[in-house]
Formats: C-alpha cells, structure tokens, sequence
C-alpha cells in the first residue's frame, strides 16, 4: 500500500511541475510578444526612437528570461531566438523598416511556439 501512495504523490508533483512550467512559459511567452506589439506599431509608424526604447525593454526581458528557459526547454530554440534578435536590433538600429518587421515576425513566430512546444496535449507526448 505504501509504495501506491509514495508513486501517486511522486506522479503528482511531476504533473503539477509540468503545469507550473507550461503556466509560467506562456506568461514570459505573453509578455515579449506584447513588447514585439508594441515595436511592430512603432516600426509602422517609423518612429524609430519609442521603438529602439521599447528593443531595449524587450532585450532586457529576454536577458531575464534566458537565464531560467534554458532548464525548461530545448536550448536550440533559445538559439533560435537569440540570433534572430540579434538581428533584428541591428535591422532597428539602421532604421530599415522591411527588414525590422520581417525578423520581428520571426521573432513573434519563434516565442509563440515555446509554449505550444512545452504543452500537455496529445502530439507533444506522442
């Protein structure tokens, strides 16, 4: 009889992780694509200085981000994210629009993926 109890709390934690994990990723996930928005309006409008200040928010929150994603998922895609912002910060800095809004498309595309990536659903576990 113990060890059923000592499985299904040990099988309990795990799952509540998980659902801790994938919570917290969405959140970090929402809040750089709302900085991304932010920059998109910005690039739009060609109002190069809001959108560089809004690239540094966004640089900071990443550099926050980086250090605990790492543990949580596949560190290609920290990668991924890493060189195309890189990217897309000197595409901002030389003020080119088409450009600017192509990597921060990509941008939008790669960090709304983690998430989905991380998920309890049926394809991720097959």
């Amino acid at each position: 009889m113990k060890p059923l109890v000592y499985i299904t709390i040990i099988i309990l934690v795990i799952v509540s992780a998980g659902i801790f994990t994938v919570n917290m990723l969405k959140k970090d996930a929402e809040t750089l694509h709302n900085y991304m928005l932010e920059m998109e309006s910005y690039i739009n409008a060609e109002q190069w200085e809001e959108a560089s200040k809004s690239g540094k928010k966004l640089h900071a929150q990443w550099e926050k981000y980086k250090k605990v994603w790492p543990m949580l998922i596949d560190h290609l895609e920290i990668d991924n994210i890493n060189i195309n912002l890189s990217e897309f910060e000197s595409y901002l800095d030389s003020k080119d629009k088409i450009q600017s809004l192509s990597k921060l498309s990509v941008l939008k595309i790669l960090v709304r993926h983690i998430p989905e990536r991380e998920s309890f659903i049926l394809q991720n576990i097959l």
